[in-house]
């Protein structure tokens, strides 16, 4: 299957105004940490799950995000579109983020 190009404005446009509620704790936790740059990995240790439960999370995010849209989701999408959304859909992330408290627990930034 060959994916067509979506010019940036095009594609800033459409990620500036998909908008997300129904997002859950854990997605939110793992949206957190993607954003400071933590791997699947690291994420899974930190939430103490396996890294196939982080894979299946952000699966479901890109999906809730980007399938009715045309732009082909991905981590780093998935990422840009986060920070888009601080202020509305992800901004228990942000909060997350700022109290760094994404584990549970008060965590060192990178």
């Amino acid at each position: 299957m060959i994916q067509q190009l979506i010019p940036p404005s095009e594609l800033e446009t459409s990620i500036r105004f998909r908008h997300v509620h129904f997002i859950s704790e854990i997605e939110m936790r793992c949206l957190a940490a993607m954003d400071l740059g933590y791997t699947n990995g690291e994420i899974a240790v930190g939430l103490a799950v396996a890294p196939s439960t982080v894979r299946r999370h952000v699966a479901e995010l890109v999906h809730k995000v980007f399938d009715l849209t045309e732009i082909h989701g991905d981590r780093d999408k998935l990422r840009t579109w986060a920070r888009r959304h601080f202020e509305c859909c992800t901004r228990a992330a942000q909060e997350m983020i700022a109290g760094a408290q994404i584990f549970g627990q008060r965590v060192q930034q990178r």
